[in-house]
């Protein structure tokens, strides 16, 4: 007796099954065929993060300290997933169903309905948020009545400014990779702060260059805003590109408007070597062009002037990745 149909039989239903799957993880969707074992939502795990792949692929190596859950400026992509949970159970709906996404701060999400496919636990959308602003969230809500259910995402601040330089660019030896993406070319009471980044041995990823605002609680000057730099700035074998004698240098341009008149040694830069801890006041350096032993970053107030249109420029020389403002 044959037995090849029942052979082909059972290879369409495993490469139906595995079609389904691969469909199912192209539009985003994490869950079951079916939700009719699952028990329906209760609550919802809303998070906010950056795509991983295109992390990866720019800043492969880069301490992950330094990089923020959400690394984006005002109009640029992010993603978000909406988890369906009842109690410690996944969970889902039995048909699809809208989703509103709606976001904290001035700015806003495009799209605010999404679908969440019937039988998904877990649901990634692709967003932006309109503003540059600190401390923003995003919040899901689906459903109606007793039967609504909703959550809110981690903190995330979206700057003003992100661009990406090549490691190998000639911007990062030349003076003119600015977080601004322009230089720094116009600093002025619209532009009242931006940094520059100079790398003279490069870096062995791309450099992640944002300027945002200084978030609520700094010590900033008022208005000041934010320059971030995050790399890799190490070698094939992990040993530091840049060391005390040969430091990488930020260069932050303060406006009149926001430094005044007052003399370049009565202003403190801020620094932090991650993506969310506190702004600290970064001592002075004891020698020009060079960093003290005991110090991971100074600032180089021999170096630093006030220039023929009252702008303050600081020169801070350090070694890891950095943020810094005055």
């Amino acid at each position: 007796m044959s037995t090849s149909r029942p052979r082909r039989s059972r290879l369409a239903l495993v490469l139906a099954a595995t079609f389904g799957l691969v469909v199912a993880l192209a539009q985003g969707v994490v869950g079951p065929a079916s939700a009719s074992s699952l028990p329906a939502p209760t609550s919802m795990v809303v998070k906010a993060y950056s795509d991983p792949a295109v992390i990866g692929a720019s800043l492969a190596g880069a301490p992950a300290d330094a990089i923020p859950t959400v690394l984006a400026g005002k109009g640029d992509a992010f993603l978000v997933s909406v988890t369906l949970r009842a109690g410690t159970l996944d969970a889902a709906f039995p048909n699809d169903q809208d989703v509103t996404l709606t976001a904290s701060g001035p700015g806003a999400l495009p799209s605010a309905t999404r679908t969440i496919p019937g039988g998904a636990t877990t649901t990634v959308f692709t967003v932006s948020y309109s503003a540059e602003a600190t401390g923003v969230k995003v919040q899901a809500s689906a459903g109606k009545g007793n039967k609504a259910v909703s959550g809110t995402s981690n903190a995330f601040d979206v700057n003003r400014v992100l661009s990406f330089v090549p490691g190998a660019s000639e911007k990062l030896r030349d003076g003119t990779a600015g977080a601004d993406g322009a230089g720094c070319a116009v600093v002025d009471r619209d532009h009242p702060m931006c940094g520059i980044v100079v790398l003279p041995k490069g870096a062995s990823s791309d450099v992640a260059l944002s300027l945002g605002l200084c978030p609520a609680g700094e010590s900033c000057v008022k208005g000041a805003l934010v320059t971030q730099m995050i790399a890799n700035l190490t070698d094939a074998t992990g040993t530091r590109i840049y060391d005390r004698s040969n430091p990488a240098r930020m260069e932050i341009i303060c406006d009149k408007s926001l430094c005044g008149k007052a003399g370049v040694p009565s202003f403190t830069a801020l620094w932090s070597r991650s993506a969310v801890g506190a702004l600290v006041a970064v001592p002075p350096c004891a020698s020009k062009g060079v960093i003290d032993s005991t110090l991971e970053y100074c600032t180089d107030y021999r170096a630093s002037q006030r220039d023929g249109a009252g702008d303050v420029h600081l020169v801070v020389w350090f070694l890891d990745d950095v943020r810094g403002s005055i």
